[in-house]
């Protein structure tokens, strides 16, 4: 056990000299053993060790747990930090299975313990038998190859350095050494569906293949190969259709649905989000359909389909009230990511500024105060050299804006109406006029 362990150190290059670990200890045989055999290469690899052990408060008998790391941590003179939560009542505060309850406590646990004791690095017990049972139980959920790789061996500052190393190797390494664990009671209720496949399920598997762990493991790490392709491919997609907004909505559209789905879920993933395939679908079919819409998905995410691009975000409300704008001065309005410069200078001989950006303005013709704020359904301008008045929102599609930018759209506002819609129309019934001998003059750039 040691030499795999020594193996997958190296071949992952899970730690670095120097470093100090911090070793998840439940008292079970897989962390004590991953405990004893960090510590007895902690020196060939230049590292120092620290203990935490969390009490999930889930049973009532685990002050023998407590007993069995609190003496591992003195005989080996290693820091211990200790903490003991409520994950029934976790659980049942926000509407989780006990199992996720557990799992959450805990990162949250060993991630504190980790900064308090200096440690770089978070050395999990986690073994080949249970990389197998987790891809058993992601293939019975139905998931893609993202889930059916099962966990990883290295994630951020997790390493899990027997990944190679079943169960029954940290028992015997255990038994062989003297090295004392508990076995929690809790692994052996059926009824729980990780414990079914690890009693009933894996067991029944080696009768068709002896090696059916190895088997799942070698598939797991194929798998993982397959989903660094597939991210690969996702990102490389979304480099091609990137826009000023967003992706092109032609360009994604042209793809087959199953890389069209790379490409959400990727989008979904920069947001720190995993969509389920439900979600995927509904984002699918309405790209199918070739017209406008939104797809609301979980956490406050929508994905919008409309204006030539395909969008996913954080859902927000439009920027409500009016932003004074400074006459002269610069003035950043943060709601609208703009920043905004109003000059009086003396008219220039020509008044196509030809940046849509910037334009010129009858002094003459603005009536204080002057702001910037976002469309309502009301707003008109008359367009230079019509007589007739059009609705800012109508204009607004006809630009092909989509719906959802339409009302964050921003508008230069006096007190009589609109005199800009910024970065499109400027408002006819405030062009210069011919007697101006000084015009404003205003532009906008993003923040």
């Amino acid at each position: 056990m040691l030499e795999k362990v020594r193996e997958t150190l190296r071949r992952h290059r899970m730690v670095s000299p120097g470093e100090r670990v911090l070793v998840a200890v439940s008292g079970g045989a897989d962390s004590m053993a991953l405990l004893y055999g960090l510590f007895w290469l902690r020196k060939e690899f230049r590292i120092e060790l620290a203990i935490a052990h969390l009490d999930h408060g889930i049973r009532a008998d685990t002050a023998e747990d407590l007993r069995i790391v609190r003496t591992a941590a003195a005989d080996l003179g290693l820091p211990l930090a200790y903490e003991r939560v409520d994950a029934p009542g976790y659980a049942k505060e926000h509407k989780l299975n006990l199992e996720e309850a557990a799992r959450r406590l805990r990162r949250d646990f060993l991630r504190r313990a980790a900064q308090e004791l200096g440690a770089q690095k978070i050395a999990l017990g986690h073994t080949r038998t249970d990389l197998a049972e987790t891809i058993l139980l992601h293939l019975l959920r139905g998931a893609g190859p993202a889930g059916l790789r099962g966990f990883l061996p290295v994630v951020g500052p997790f390493i899990r350095p027997l990944i190679d190393v079943s169960r029954e190797e940290t028992r015997a390494f255990c038994e062989a050494h003297a090295i004392p664990f508990r076995d929690d009671p809790t692994n052996y209720d059926t009824r729980l569906t990780r414990n079914a496949i690890r009693l009933e399920l894996l067991p029944k598997l080696t009768k068709f293949n002896p090696q059916a762990e190895e088997a799942l493991a070698r598939a797991a790490e194929l798998l993982g190969q397959t989903q660094e392709v597939l991210a690969w491919t996702a990102q490389k997609l979304r480099a091609e259709l990137r826009r000023e907004r967003g992706l092109d909505l032609a360009g994604l559209r042209a793809l087959p649905p199953p890389v069209q789905a790379l490409v959400v879920r990727a989008l979904a993933h920069e947001h720190g989000i995993a969509l389920y395939r439900k979600h995927v679908e509904a984002v699918l079919r309405s790209l199918s359909r070739g017209e406008a819409a939104e797809v609301h998905l979980p956490q406050g995410l929508v994905a919008r389909i409309g204006g030539g691009l395909f969008v996913v975000e954080k859902e927000s409300p439009p920027p409500t009230g009016t932003w004074p704008l400074a006459i002269p001065g610069e003035t950043e309005v943060a709601a609208f990511g703009l920043a905004f410069r109003v000059e009086r200078i003396a008219r220039p001989a020509e008044l196509d500024t030809k940046d849509r950006f910037a334009v010129y303005v009858s002094p003459s013709r603005v009536q204080p105060p002057f702001g910037v704020r976002a469309p309502t359904r009301a707003d008109v301008i008359r367009p230079f050299g019509r007589t007739d008045l059009v609705r800012v929102w109508d204009l607004l599609a006809k630009e092909g804006v989509p719906r959802w930018e339409r009302a964050r759209w921003p508008l230069v506002v006096d007190a009589r109406g609109v005199v800009w819609v910024v970065g499109l129309r400027l408002n006819g019934e405030y062009a210069v006029l011919p007697e101006d001998a000084e015009v404003l003059f205003l532009r906008a750039w993003k923040l």
